[in-house]
């Protein structure tokens, strides 16, 4: 999606972003905090009247300190809670750090691992919103590679992550994500998980976003046997958001009480979201969405990727 760009003296006035190829949003702006490019990327931060402070990549929004742990508590307990027990957590992308800071409220994962393609992302973020990651980056168990994802993961012995988290950026044409929806990087994933391991992903907006969030949804359905659908409404994207968990250990069946348990007889704090209870209702939420959408998706290959508009 594309953007109005920013210059200095646009300071105090509006921002625009496509919501999708036909919706266009404006929110005010008071600060540019951040305006560049790296290699991969435009990177812009902004202090935003709506949404407090939000970094943006390629004109989108990725996070606002107003809302940012629904998201991330989203993608990442899930995936935790449905394995049990994880040693062993793969984080590719999520280089503000927010994915990373939630992993490490679970003492019981013994290691790290956090793959992101653009370390200037990271640094960016460590100086001017370094609120998203609250000393993750300090955590002993983990360890950052500068590297990318895909690369990196098909150099990976076989059976060897127990969770496997993609916080990466939606599939737009040009940037540097879109091979990681495809069923051929979600085989390669497979592989290299545990037989009870879990990957999960963001599958953009099951609303502005409908054959693009199905035909992740049905990617990776033809890899693993169990898929399970989350929906989250998050203000700052405009949009409920599709979050997907993918294993062939079967994950559909993790109760209220058993996430509820996990989270407290492990000890893990801070939370403002996510909970058993909140876990059955987004649930409930996105098999009925997807149900009224009615919306079949197509299968995503390297050869014939799938792009936002």
């Amino acid at each position: 999606m594309n953007s109005k760009n920013i210059d200095e003296e646009d300071a105090g006035l509006w921002q625009s972003e496509w919501i999708s190829s036909d919706i266009l949003e404006f929110y005010k702006i008071s600060n540019i905090i951040y305006n560049g490019k790296t290699k991969y990327q435009k990177v812009t931060i902004l202090e935003t009247l709506p949404y407090g402070k939000c970094l943006l990549l390629d004109n989108k929004i990725q996070s606002s300190l107003k809302d940012e742990y629904i998201y991330h508590e989203t993608l990442v307990h899930p995936s935790i809670v449905m394995h049990g027990d994880p040693k062993r957590v793969v984080v590719i992308g999520g280089g503000e750090g927010a994915t990373v800071r939630e992993v490490t409220r679970w003492r019981n994962i013994e290691e790290i691992m956090m793959i992101e393609i653009d370390k200037e992302v990271i640094d960016i973020c460590s100086i001017y919103m370094s609120e998203l990651n609250k000393d993750a980056y300090k955590d002993k168990r983990l360890r950052i590679i500068i590297e990318d994802g895909r690369k990196w993961l098909s150099s990976q012995p076989n059976n060897t992550i127990d969770v496997l988290i993609i916080d990466v950026t939606d599939p737009l044409e040009g940037g540097p994500s879109y091979l990681l929806y495809t069923k051929e990087f979600y085989e390669l994933a497979m592989k290299k998980l545990t037989p009870n391991g879990i990957l999960a992903t963001q599958a953009t907006s099951p609303i502005h976003n409908e054959f693009v969030y199905s035909s992740i949804k049905k990617t990776l359905s033809t890899v693993f046997k169990y898929v399970v659908a989350l929906h989250a409404y998050v203000k700052s994207y405009s949009s409920l958001w599709g979050f997907l968990f993918a294993s062939n250990k079967n994950i559909k069946d993790i109760s209220s009480e058993d996430i509820n348990s996990q989270i407290k007889n492990k000890a893990v704090t801070g939370l403002k979201f996510y909970s058993g209870d909140l876990h059955y209702v987004m649930r409930c939420m996105a098999e009925k969405y997807e149900q009224l959408l009615g919306i079949e998706g197509r299968i995503i290959a390297d050869d014939s990727p799938i792009f936002i508009k």
